[in-house]
Formats: C-alpha cells, structure tokens, sequence
C-alpha cells in the first residue's frame, strides 16, 4: 500500500493531488510539510504514513523554515506512538521524549532531536561518498559539524584525527553523546563554537576539510583555507539555481584566488532539491598553494 492509497476516502482526490508525498525520515520519526490547504487533514496525513511505513512511531509536521543562528526548523507533533523501542540502544543513550530519536546510517548510530539540532537523513549517501575517499592517517575538519554525522561517518572505519566545530549547544551535547556512543572518542574532538570565533584556537592544518552548511559555508570559505594546506581536499556545500550551477566551479575557484589560494576543482554535483531549479549543491576541490 502507498500513501495515496492509505488516505483514499479520507482526503479527496484534489487533496491527495495536492500532497507532497516526499518525507523525510529521521530514526522512527517521519517528518512531514503540508500547504496551508492540507494542515486540516494533518492527523489524517500522519495516520496513512505510520500505516504505510510501519517502522514509523512520531510523525513531525513542519511548520516554520530553517532559520535563525541554529538552522533549525519548527516543527509540531502530529502522531506518538506509546509503543517505541530502543531496546537496541545502550540505557545511557535512549531517547527520553517523542521529537528524540536515534537515526541509524552506515554503521553508526545518531542520537538526534531534529526540533532542536538540525539534521538531515536525505545526505546519508554524501556521508557515505565522503567517507569512501577517507584514507587512513588523515587530518580532518568538520566546520558546522551539528550532532556529528559527516565527522562521525568520516572516522568509524578509518584511522584518522577528526575535529568538528558547531556553534549549537543542543548539537554539540548530541555530538558529544554521539562520539561516545559510535566509540569514536579516541578519534573525534568535539568544539562549541561559532567558526568565526573558534577556528583560529584550532591547532594545525588538515588534510581533509568538510563544510556541510550549504545556507553560509561559503561566508566561511576563506578561514577555513587558513587550515589547509597543500594537498587539502576541501568539500563546500551551497545552494545554487540551475542558473548559477553551470557557474559554480568557477564561482569558487574566483572566491579562493580572492583569498590567495589556487586550487583545483574536483567535481560538482547536485545532492538534493530544495525547490524548483533549487538544489543544494556540493563543490570538492583541492588546495594547490597559495599565490
């Protein structure tokens, strides 16, 4: 059964036409974003997607944009099962209210409340990707780190030196739990802080740099050079139109000679949409030296 078949006789068929059937699932909560026509209907919407993915215990209801210092959206329960299991999660780590969560992703477990610590199940294969050029002996960096999945993924299998940076205090106490709870402490150093702020108290370069916040990463572009060196693979996520993406390797070529660095452009890549010709956008380089 899909979900158009789960809301059939409960919504009509210009209201299932207007639904978005694309959701987010984050652990066992399902997380959804309705038209203001639809918001009615959301206990009705939330019942068909718990019965049509059955692994799902709380569905969330979008009801405000990723804003503010934190980049996290606002949200509303709209269903809570009485039923959760976290049997498999170590005593210390189980969630103690509906809008926590432990998100399972590539060997690791994630500790996660998406109302208060932003956190998207959609770039799980970006953290995979990411993960599979990681070699053994590597520096890493990991600016806008939030509860810890592209540095925690990054350090799981391989062994490497991880600092990531997060300015979030709710991120960062879901990090910290993270680190411990993937056995990563030996690996992964956990920094609260604004990157503005903090960068410049981080010691040494690194070889690898992540910078997984596609709103602002690249206002940040230029400190985090400041922790390159040559050889350094730098992954920048933005959000770019489909006009601007045919110019997006060029873009932060011009914005990394502005900083006196030379670099090469690796790859560009589409990973996600986020409106019509929106996309949230990824561009590797490597750092070639400074002019």
């Amino acid at each position: 059964m899909n979900l158009k078949d789960a809301l059939s006789g409960k919504l009509s068929g210009d209201e299932i036409g207007a639904l978005d059937r694309s959701f987010e699932v984050i652990g066992d909560i399902g997380i959804i974003e309705l038209r203001e026509s639809l918001v009615s209907k959301k206990r009705e919407i939330a019942e068909a997607l718990v019965c049509v993915q059955k692994h799902l215990k709380v569905v969330l209801m979008k009801t405000g944009d990723v804003g503010g210092k934190f980049r996290v959206p606002e949200y509303e329960v709209v269903y809570e099962s009485k039923d959760r299991d976290f049997k498999w999660v170590p005593k210390g780590f189980r969630p103690s209210k509906a809008t926590e969560t432990v998100h399972r992703e590539h060997g690791c477990r994630f500790k996660v409340d998406p109302t208060c610590a932003y956190f998207s199940s959609k770039l799980a294969s970006e953290r995979g990707r990411i993960r599979d050029m990681v070699k053994d002996g590597e520096s890493i960096l990991c600016l806008f780190a939030g509860v810890g999945p592209f540095a925690i993924v990054a350090s799981r299998s391989r062994d490497v030196k991880v600092v990531g940076v997060e300015v979030n205090p709710d991120a960062v106490a879901f990090f910290r739990e993270n680190v411990v709870l993937n056995k990563v402490t030996d690996k992964v150093e956990v920094v609260l802080g604004d990157v503005s702020d903090v960068l410049s108290d981080v010691s040494g370069t690194f070889e690898r740099i992540m910078m997984p916040a596609p709103k602002n990463a690249c206002d940040f572009l230029e400190a985090a050079l400041k922790k390159a060196t040559i050889g350094t693979v730098v992954h920048l996520y933005c959000f770019l139109s489909e006009e601007e993406f045919g110019g997006a390797a060029e873009m932060v070529s011009l914005r990394c000679r502005k900083a006196g660095y030379r670099i090469e452009v690796l790859l560009v890549r589409k990973c996600g949409n986020i409106g019509p010709y929106h996309y949230r956008v990824v561009v590797d380089f490597r750092v070639l030296g400074k002019d």
